[in-house]
């Protein structure tokens, strides 16, 4: 009986001298729908982590029922989901974590699955900025991805690094066969399987409709693409070769 009155004259005393200002590291109700809420962020290899504390005003229940928060999967010191509330009296902070991934980027090659050795091979990628939406301590939040940087290995030891994802030969204006910023052209014939990594820049918001960076990079892999490269054999024909065509000189 004496540790219980202890305990509760100790808590009231702590609650009566804290400042809400304190507090400012956990969020409210009130605080998540002002976007005032203390919520954190950062980047991994492959995805970004939101964390956040939510702070209730605890019970008057049992004292001695108000024990640590469960919570069964820790990541960067924050439970993977709402931990349930404490039992007791005092104030009971929750930690909540979500993780987000940029959506699977996808890239593609013209000619589709073969090519011919020695004439440029145009690549290029469907992949733009995007919002990836999820749920912090049971609010909306919302990561924003967008591509800064490509880079493709063309599967015969050479790699390409660049800010462009490419076009077709159609979108840039160009004749097939052409050169373009994200052209390759192979010297030996065989199969070949070409890798696309893209990395992104991040930002997200939480209760508010402004957009806060995150430092760092987060990257995504692209399918493979597989080519059979062929050799092309030069043959006379009856005919006068057209300035442009394939297989015809340039100039």
């Amino acid at each position: 009986m004496v540790r219980r009155v202890v305990v509760a004259l100790i808590l009231a005393a702590t609650a009566a001298t804290i400042s809400p200002q304190a507090f400012a590291a956990s969020c409210t109700a009130a605080q998540i729908a002002a976007g005032t809420c203390s919520v954190g962020g950062g980047t991994t290899d492959t995805g970004v982590d939101l964390w956040g504390d939510s702070t209730s005003g605890g019970s008057s229940g049992d004292a001695d029922a108000d024990g640590p928060d469960e919570c069964p999967v820790v990541v960067n010191g924050q439970c993977v989901g709402s931990s349930p509330p404490k039992g007791g009296v005092g104030p009971t902070t929750v930690s909540d974590l979500e993780t987000f991934r940029p959506i699977t980027p996808r890239q593609f090659v013209e000619p589709s699955g073969w090519s011919l050795r020695r004439v440029p091979t145009n690549f290029w990628s469907t992949t733009y900025a995007h919002i990836v939406s999820g749920r912090l301590l049971d609010n909306p939040a919302e990561v924003r991805f967008s591509p800064v940087l490509f880079r493709r290995y063309f599967g015969d030891g050479s790699r390409q690094t660049s800010d462009r994802r490419g076009a077709t030969w159609h979108q840039l204006g160009q004749a097939p066969w052409t050169r373009t910023p994200t052209s390759h052209t192979y010297d030996e014939v065989g199969s070949v399987r070409v890798r696309l990594a893209v990395w992104y820049s991040a930002e997200f918001r939480f209760g508010s409709p402004d957009w806060r960076p995150l430092s760092g990079l987060v990257m995504a892999r692209a399918n493979d693409l597989t080519l059979s490269i062929l050799a092309a054999e030069t043959v006379l024909v009856d005919r006068p070769c057209v300035r442009g065509a394939f297989g015809c000189p340039a100039e």
